[in-house]
């Protein structure tokens, strides 16, 4: 179950609000440098949302993928959240986390999100961006149990 799930405990569906095709010199350094794209690469760049069966969105993500990986891996699917789709074709993932923090929800409240770039077979295929709803994720959110390991 994808960690977001595990929070919200209900399934999420994806919400596609638009997906196109650019070139890398349309999408800023912070993306393309640890995508390892630069020019005249094609990227797909996507705007969704994560949503309950009840219509509550989870999270608002932005989305910038090497083209022809995307395309390999079913990164491009519309209709499957991306990491639910890599998990159901057996597609082994790393996230390398960029950042983390808060930003402001569309509504102007504060809300956490973080920053990532999802590698599969050692090569850096998509950056992710999310931002949590605050009714879901409040921005405080830790998620470490409070049982962990006590720092040294």
């Amino acid at each position: 179950m994808p960690a977001l799930e595990a929070i919200v405990g209900a399934e999420l569906h994806v919400q596609v609000v638009r997906q196109g095709d650019v070139a890398a010199s349309q999408v800023p350094a912070t993306v393309t440098v640890p995508l390892e794209v630069s020019g005249i690469d094609r990227v797909l760049v996507r705007r969704s949302c994560l949503i309950t069966a009840d219509m509550v969105t989870a999270s608002v993500n932005d989305v910038v993928a090497v083209r022809e990986l995307a395309v390999a891996s079913g990164i491009d699917d519309l209709h499957i959240p991306i990491g639910t789709g890599l998990i159901s074709r057996g597609v082994s993932q790393r996230r390398r986390m960029l950042r983390a923090g808060l930003m402001s929800w569309p509504d102007g409240r504060p809300c956490a999100m973080r920053a990532y770039v999802m590698v599969l077979e050692d090569r850096p295929v998509c950056y992710i961006r999310e931002a949590f709803n605050p009714d879901v994720v409040p921005p405080d959110h830790s998620p470490l149990p409070g049982d962990d390991l006590p720092p040294r």
